[in-house]
């Protein structure tokens, strides 16, 4: 027997991209549809042939659905995950995970208390320069960890649609939700490569003016006047990282990351329209330098070279069409079948044939995010971007808001602690790190 799959938000625009790859996994049997707005939802169902829809998550909560995926207003999932998980239902949330220390908190408690999967969908652990740096920091090249960026810039010009189509007629009151706690895509990039955590902050924000409104405390549902926000945090690993949540801005991309260790350093910048550069750089040391505890002081400036090498295909998204070279030791079924979308960087190898030619998005991700959920709760083990790794993602943020209401204030960051001792994770998912 299949799983029974709800999709809570089934209106929204971002469920659409999820819809049909849940209906075409093999592991799933059926997919219902919830949302508030009876006429967006029926037009759902009949676009995408589902039979059973729902008026509500409370009514969902009630069906005979093994999971809910959430694709609601980024304020709700908080207390909407905590909702489905008491219900009996494993959670597949859109970021972030939720919007105050306190619903973070409920949220970490409930998973631990009913052992149910929860699974938050952050695209950037899936992302091509993600996994690059992933795989080359457990490798050793990177060193010690050092300084990692951060950035998501999305400016309200490119924001007013969506926020009114979720909250019209009130999304002028929803639209200036502040940018730091929305930190995932920012944070992921520096956490899902070293499984540290981030353990103080101070943050300032740039108090909005536009003619707009959005940012005006009598108007906004947070009394928040910050349109940008960027914060430097500590380490638990002895480095630092800088987070910049920016929504007025005009921006040549809209994430960004950076990872700089003792021996080796990962930077991206803008060439030209949807290309990135992708730089790594490393020292390389000559065979047996330091070996017997002694360090060439004279001999160091000559024999230590410093390489670069700019991966320029590593973020092209054109697809990967299954070859006998790349196969990866898929089955032969999958030759000459194309998974669109995605960098043959990322790892593909686990994807279902059932995915070939579907669309994609986020950077080749919503194949991976809905793949490793169905398989998780199918194989009871833990996802990726379990609870205790989203609480790392989220934290953050959440505390860098509150220094920079404080005007910078250094903030401690709590410690939502480990998973279990005797969880079992998908094959390549790395343990978190104190």
């Amino acid at each position: 027997m299949g799983l029974k799959v709800g999709i809570c938000g089934a209106a929204g625009g971002f469920s659409k991209s999820f819809i049909p790859l849940f209906q075409a996994h093999p592991g799933v049997d059926e997919v219902y549809l919830s949302d508030l707005l009876a006429e967006p939802l029926a037009e759902q169902a009949a676009m995408f042939g589902v039979e059973k829809t729902f008026p509500s998550l409370d009514e969902l909560c009630k069906s005979d659905c093994d999971c809910i995926a959430l694709f609601t207003q980024r304020w709700k999932h908080g207390p909407q995950a905590v909702q489905a998980l008491k219900a009996g239902k494993h959670v597949y949330s859109a970021v972030p995970s939720a919007a105050t220390m306190e619903e973070l908190e409920e949220l970490v408690k409930t998973v631990e208390e009913t052992g149910l999967t929860y699974m938050l969908a952050e695209t950037s652990y899936y992302r091509a320069q993600t996994t690059f740096c992933r795989e080359k920091f457990a490798a050793g090249e990177f060193g010690k960890f050092v300084y990692g960026e951060g950035q998501y810039h999305h400016d309200m010009a490119h924001f007013y649609r969506a926020y009114y189509r979720a909250n019209s007629p009130d999304w002028e009151r929803f639209a200036s939700y502040p940018p730091m706690l929305y930190p995932t895509h920012s944070t992921a990039f520096i956490l899902s490569v070293t499984f540290r955590r981030m353990t103080e902050v101070t943050c300032f924000g740039y108090v909005d003016d536009d003619p707009d409104g959005i940012f005006d405390p009598a108007l906004s549902e947070w009394q928040n006047v910050f349109s940008n926000e960027t914060a430097m945090f500590k380490t638990s690993d002895g480095g630092c990282a800088r987070v910049c949540e920016f929504r007025r801005t005009a921006h040549s991309m809209m994430d960004r990351m950076t990872i700089t260790g003792t021996k080796g350093c990962y930077q991206e910048q803008p060439r030209e329209e949807g290309i990135l550069s992708n730089v790594f750089t490393w020292l390389d040391f000559p065979k047996g330098y330091g070996a017997d505890g002694t360090i060439p002081y004279r001999e160091a400036h000559d024999s230590v070279k410093l390489r670069k090498k700019d991966y320029n295909d590593l973020c092209v998204f054109s697809g990967v069409t299954i070859t006998e070279e790349n196969r990866r030791g898929l089955p032969d079924e999958y030759l000459g079948e194309t998974f669109q979308g995605i960098s043959p960087a990322q790892t593909y190898e686990n994807l279902p044939l059932e995915f070939a030619g579907l669309p994609n998005g986020h950077e080749g991700t919503h194949l991976f995010l809905t793949n490793d959920f169905i398989r998780c709760v199918t194989e009871q083990k833990l996802p990726p971007n379990h609870v205790w790794l989203a609480a790392r993602y989220n934290a953050p943020g959440i505390m860098a808001h509150e220094s920079a209401k404080r005007d910078g204030e250094l903030l401690k960051i709590p410690d939502f602690g480990l998973p279990p001792a005797d969880a079992t994770f998908l094959d390549g998912v790395y343990p978190l790190q104190p």
